[in-house]
């Protein structure tokens, strides 16, 4: 019989109680994982295996982030190095890859967006509308840093999100509750992006279902910028200068990550903001993130990521211009390293989600 995941010693009791929910919900989990008394060598179970039960999609339609925040790899990252725009060819190949799991993605959410900035994308408002062409029920998570939102964007924005039936999410990184903060740990112009999302918020009305993200404290609650509380201050009293009620704007003061530990960098001491192992991961220390069977990530060249924590590229997976999704899901890959993420077989000892510390995203 499968165990229950263990309770990391950074996790949060809520947080822990979320997960194991998402444990005891994952059909896929439960069906993939019938009781047994002894293992089964993986190449024998690879046609037996479901396809998973997808319904979370990330797609990173180009590579670039105007942003550089602290707790961020992105500076360091492979597509920071490796910068490039997702083909048309490339697109209409994943939207087509994708079709297989409809029903799940109409339940669920297109995110076309993946470790950088959307809003760089010049082609990002014709792709949202492909995406509600082919998933109408979906939800779309758009997240920005609110720098690119001039008055052009905004007006597209609540054009297409206020659509009959569009459902959506905008999410807005504002991670500073000052100027100090805020250009500190994004190294971005604070009175530009602020003036941009008090406009937005303003010309939303309400209308766009907005959510203001600021990390302030680290996770484990050893490093603080700013905390929960003084970011909740901070927007109610700039909303309530401008006259702006809070209707559809949710205020998420939330803890910050290391995105598996993968800061290597010494600028303003990012380095020294990795928390490193988590958790034990193997046979007798079983695991469980949504990540692996819920979710899929694709990056601007086609390459398949295990998770939005691996900036670098460090789990080889394989291309979408080699075979399809569904052909991935049948793969030894996929094979492996679903029994490397979920315990069933042994993994190195500073394998990434031995090292996470945020299961889930």
């Amino acid at each position: 019989m499968s165990k229950h995941p263990k309770k990391p010693f950074l996790e949060s009791d809520e947080e822990f109680a979320l997960r194991l929910q998402m444990f005891h919900d994952s059909e896929w989990f439960s069906r993939a994982h019938p009781p047994s008394t002894k293992s089964t060598p993986v190449v024998a179970r690879e046609k037996s295996l479901p396809v998973p039960m997808i319904r979370y999609i990330q797609v990173q339609t180009h590579s670039r982030c105007n942003a550089d925040c602290i707790f961020c790899p992105y500076a360091e990252s492979w597509h920071a190095e490796h910068p490039g725009r997702m083909s048309d060819t490339l697109w209409q190949k994943t939207l087509h890859d994708l079709a297989p799991f409809a029903q799940g993605i109409n339940q669920g959410k297109f995110l076309p967006y993946l470790m950088q900035e959307p809003l760089l994308d010049p082609s990002i408002f014709d792709k949202i509308e492909e995406i509600y062409t082919h998933f109408p029920n979906t939800c779309l998570e758009l997240s920005t840093n609110g720098t690119v939102l001039t008055t052009k964007v905004v007006d597209q924005l609540i054009k297409i999100f206020s659509a009959p039936h569009h459902k959506h999410q905008l999410w807005i990184s504002h991670h500073g509750i000052n100027q100090d903060t805020f250009e500190h740990i994004m190294k971005l112009d604070y009175q530009h992006a602020l003036h941009n999302l008090i406009e937005l918020l303003k010309k939303a009305k309400g209308r766009l279902r907005i959510r203001l993200r600021g990390f302030g404290t680290r996770r484990d609650g050893k490093h603080v910028f700013f905390t929960s509380q003084q970011y909740r201050n901070y927007w109610q009293q700039i909303l309530e200068h401008h006259g702006i009620a809070e209707d559809n704007i949710q205020i998420d003061a939330y803890t910050y990550h290391d995105r598996a530990a993968t800061l290597t960098r010494s600028d303003r001491g990012a380095n020294q903001l990795n928390m490193s192992i988590m958790r034990k991961i193997g046979p007798q220390n079983r695991f469980y993130c949504p990540r692996i069977d819920l979710w899929i990530h694709i990056m601007w060249d086609g390459q398949i990521r295990l998770c939005c924590m691996d900036y670098h590229g460090e789990v080889p997976l394989p291309n979408l211009h080699d075979m399809s999704l569904l052909e991935y899901f049948a793969s030894p890959a996929y094979q492996q390293i679903y029994e490397m993420v979920t315990g069933k077989q042994n993994s190195d000892a500073h394998f990434i989600c031995k090292r996470c510390s945020s299961p889930g995203g």
